[in-house]
């Protein structure tokens, strides 16, 4: 148990993972009705989205091979995990919003 972590911080992965967030988030706020976000709204659901789409796929035991390039590289399966998990985003922050009034 006593191994070191390292975690290394690469800018390209990170803005690979906003624009990512940020086409997820956008078409799951145009799929799913209800209020829109706004950018970076948009951004946070998509992010959030990736990860929860991720989850399930793992889950489910569906393989995503994994980017091997260096640099900004957005694929089209990542989209389409995020794009999943955004809407399953939206649809309880719909759920959760509509039963608070």
């Amino acid at each position: 148990m006593n191994q070191p972590v390292t975690i290394t911080f690469v800018p390209e992965q990170v803005v690979t993972w906003l624009i990512i967030g940020l086409i997820a988030g956008l078409l799951a706020s145009v799929l799913v009705r209800g209020r829109r976000f706004g950018l970076w709204g948009s951004i946070i659901v998509g992010l959030l989205g990736a990860l929860i789409g991720g989850l399930i796929f793992t889950v489910l035991g569906i393989q995503v091979s994994p980017a091997l390039a260096d640099g900004i590289m957005i694929r089209y399966i990542d989209i389409l995990v995020a794009f999943i998990g955004a809407i399953i985003v939206l649809v309880l922050v719909g759920a959760i919003w509509w039963r608070r009034f």
